[in-house]
């Protein structure tokens, strides 16, 4: 899948030029106020250890920009465990980051906001994985959107 909107492929080019060999870029290397434009549309996610009934880690959301929190129904979800969000929105999300961890590399998606009253706004989005700052297993997921004109 291709991502239509250039200010995702601004920022997949950015994290391809992070990229060390063999390894994951750190989150320090990432700065959301380079992409302004994104900022409202952004979910930065940590990877904790903190099992949940299914997995061996739980998902911490750092930081939600204000257009997610709208279209998702998510205000007032920063600092809340993915683990606690409830059905059926826990497993679609972990789906997500479960793909980000076991394959750290670029990914894309496409929909709506599932159950929130804006099924008609069609997303796409990527989500890009980074490392742990001073180490280099995956510790984040940074999910960011754009508004397609149709699906």
């Amino acid at each position: 899948m291709k991502i239509d909107d250039p200010g995702l492929r601004a920022l997949e080019a950015a994290w391809n030029g992070w990229v060390r060999p063999g390894a994951l870029p750190s989150r320090d290397m990432f700065d959301p106020m380079d992409f302004p434009q994104l900022l409202p549309w952004m979910v930065l996610a940590e990877i904790v250890d903190h099992a949940d009934a299914v997995r061996p880690y739980d998902v911490m959301f750092r930081y939600l920009g204000r257009e997610f929190e709208r279209y998702f129904n998510a205000a007032n979800m920063a600092r809340v465990y993915l683990s606690h969000v409830g059905p059926p929105y826990t497993e679609r999300w972990f789906a997500v980051y479960d793909e980000a961890l076991r394959d750290p590399r670029p990914h894309y998606y496409a929909g709506a906001p599932f159950g929130t009253g804006y099924e008609y706004l069609p997303l796409e989005m990527l989500a890009l994985t980074f490392a742990k700052i001073d180490a280099d297993q995956p510790g984040f997921v940074l999910c960011t959107f754009a508004r397609l004109e149709s699906l």
